[in-house]
């Protein structure tokens, strides 16, 4: 798979940018905590704050990106890596499965699993013709039920217009994700290719020894660590909106 790898220049900005950005999220939630009576929605914005921080750095190093939206109302960012048209997305592990990328994960004891993240599979479809090893190619093929294709993810038609014109437009697709410890810290980021034809996120790199200065003071800790206890589950790991989620009930 090197030669699905970043660059080591290109991989180390966006690490640090990921880091920086939670870093960001934390320091808002903080204050947000000091000086509202409640402000417990805010947990809900580490994304936005990793995606904006990434976007901000990156386009000094010759990549673009663009606002996206899975379904009907969460809105994202995609990134294009330079002139090659390579697509990325940056994705939280902890509702992240390397097994079946296209389907959300949802990290309790439960074993429930979250609804079927079709846009991710549409997406993938960018890397029909990538080439994976023998060892994967040997994985069995996994059934794509295409009536699927028309479920609420892809329900608007400009949705379904940007899908389209991401398959036939990118020459790759790949999906990075960030792990956070038992400390609430950033220890692990990873480089996957999806792989369309069975549904499994290949690992092109570890790219976690470029992590520095992901520590957090006791203080910091305290700011992020109600979400874990209380079992808060962010709308935005399952690419679904608050409104969305209201519909459902």
């Amino acid at each position: 798979m090197d030669q699905y790898k970043f660059s080591s220049e290109h991989s180390k900005m966006i690490v640090e940018a990921i880091v920086e950005g939670y870093r960001e999220y934390i320091e808002h939630r903080k204050d947000r905590r000091d000086n509202m009576i409640i402000s417990s929605a805010f947990a809900w914005t580490k994304g936005n704050f990793i995606e904006s921080k990434l976007a901000e750095e990156c386009r000094d190093q010759g990549f673009t990106y663009l606002k996206s939206k899975a379904g009907l109302t969460w809105v994202y960012l995609q990134f294009v890596h330079g002139d090659s048209k390579k697509l990325f997305l940056i994705k939280n592990a902890a509702y992240f499965n390397k097994e079946n990328f296209s389907q959300a994960k949802v990290p309790t004891d439960s074993g429930k699993i979250g609804r079927k993240r079709t846009y991710l599979h549409e997406l993938s479809q960018i890397n029909k013709n990538a080439t994976f090893s023998s060892s994967h190619e040997d994985t069995q093929v996994a059934e794509v039920n295409h009536s699927e294709q028309l479920s609420l993810f892809v329900t608007e038609n400009q949705v379904k217009d940007e899908l389209e014109h991401s398959k036939s437009y990118y020459n790759e697709f790949h999906i990075l994700t960030y792990r956070l410890d038992d400390a609430f810290q950033i220890d692990e980021i990873m480089h996957y290719l999806p792989n369309p034809a069975n549904n499994i996120a290949y690992e092109v790199e570890d790219l976690s020894h470029y992590i520095v200065g992901a520590e957090l003071t006791d203080e910091e800790r305290k700011v992020v660590a109600p979400d874990a206890s209380e079992d808060l589950l962010d709308p935005a790991a399952f690419d679904i909106g608050i409104l969305e989620e209201e519909d459902e009930k």
